[in-house]
């Protein structure tokens, strides 16, 4: 999945083609645990999900596992032009949506019980998370589960105490997940007002952002960085850089906040410059572009665009 992504922001297909042996050796690995439904089951060594309670949910199907492990063959099949790996992707997912989903919430686990696979009751937020992100389920496919995590879960949860039999998520990677999610489906909003539940504390006590919600491991911890990504995709408004095609798309989201600005450098040593404030019904805004860039350029405000 990180190969894809690395294809699509640098246009390195050397280094991907280069890498075909090492990816199809890995797929050859994962065959002996693929049971008779195609899930991975019995994995050797440590099966991560995330430091909660869902890496206790880790056997014998895990099943954020296998959406992960879905999406790697997807990824793969649009890398390598091998489309028997969508196939087999998209028949995991069906799959995974039969065995999972217990008309709730998705359950983490099954386990094997005298030859036959057995949906265990243990639910977790990251499994969840990972439906969503994965593909394995979407807001029409699942809209009461999508309002309930988006209304209902977040980093208030503790307090309101809502759905105690779900175990909570951890920074890394169902904090992540969530607000991914929340752009996916363009809650900026949302972003900015969790983002600072999330880590406000963090950086108020320590100057940095940690490994988990608590200080019980790293506290300057490197993955964490990725809030700057989200906070100049989603409240600034970068919403897509594309270095290979020259394409920058510029969405101005509706969020509450008087005024904001970011520089995001960009191959080659160009920069991306962007900052807005807000004044009544008008957003003013300043843009920098490199040369040879085209620009699209969406309000989503609810404001009168004024560039400065």
């Amino acid at each position: 999945v990180q190969l894809g992504e690395y294809r699509d922001r640098t246009g390195d297909t050397a280094t991907v083609e280069g890498l075909r042996p090492k990816v199809f050796a890995l797929f050859d690995y994962f065959k002996k645990f693929e049971n008779s439904d195609g899930l991975l089951e019995k994995l050797e060594s440590w099966v991560f999900v995330e430091w909660s309670k869902a890496n206790g949910f880790v056997q014998d199907v895990n099943y954020p596992s296998n959406m992960l492990y879905a999406a790697a063959l997807e990824t793969a099949s649009r890398l390598y032009g091998v489309p028997e790996l969508t196939e087999k992707a998209r028949t995991l997912q069906e799959t995974i949506r039969r065995q999972s989903y217990d008309g709730q919430f998705f359950v983490d686990n099954a386990l094997r019980k005298d030859n036959t696979l057995e949906r265990t009751t243990n639910r977790s937020e990251v499994c969840q998370y990972f439906a969503f992100f994965f593909h394995v389920a979407t807001p029409e496919s699942h809209p009461e589960l999508w309002r309930i995590l988006r209304e209902e879960f977040g980093p208030k949860r503790k307090e309101t105490r809502a759905w105690p039999e779900v175990h909570p998520a951890n920074a890394f990677v169902g904090n992540m997940l969530r607000l991914e999610l929340l752009s996916r489906y363009g809650f900026s909003q949302q972003i900015l007002d969790e983002s600072i539940d999330y880590l406000l504390y963090m950086a108020s006590r320590t100057g940095t952002l940690w490994e988990n919600i608590d200080e019980s491991a790293s506290l300057n911890h490197g993955f964490a960085s990725h809030i700057v990504h989200t906070l100049l995709r989603d409240v600034l408004g970068m919403r897509h850089v594309d270095a290979v095609n020259h394409r920058i798309d510029i969405v101005f989201p509706e969020v509450v906040l008087p005024s904001c600005s970011g520089v995001l450098p960009l191959p080659g040593g160009a920069t991306l410059a962007l900052s807005w404030r807000q004044e009544g019904d008008t957003l003013y805004y300043s843009l920098d572009i490199p040369p040879g860039y085209t620009l699209q350029l969406r309000n989503s405000s609810g404001k009168n665009l004024q560039e400065q």
